[in-house]
């Protein structure tokens, strides 16, 4: 099991194993659900795939409040 610090603006890198793994690369989009057994993170194409109306409102909800966060913490 790898260990994934969880950094300002709440970023992640994911170890290159698990990248090489899951085929993953650059630019790639990731679906994060929280489950029973913690929070799964599974690769999405997002070409075919467009958020619905409150799908997008909670993610610009989202990104607003870490904006501001990340505001409130260069301000100290």
């Amino acid at each position: 099991m790898t260990l994934v610090k969880l950094r300002r603006a709440a970023q992640i890198t994911l170890p290159l194993a698990i990248r090489r793994a899951a085929r993953l690369k650059e630019g790639d989009y990731l679906e994060a659900e929280v489950t029973k057994a913690g929070i799964l993170l599974r690769p999405v194409s997002v070409d075919r795939r467009e958020p619905t109306p409150d799908e997008e409102a909670e993610i610009l909800a989202v990104v607003d409040e870490e904006r501001k966060d990340y505001a409130d913490e260069r301000r100290r």
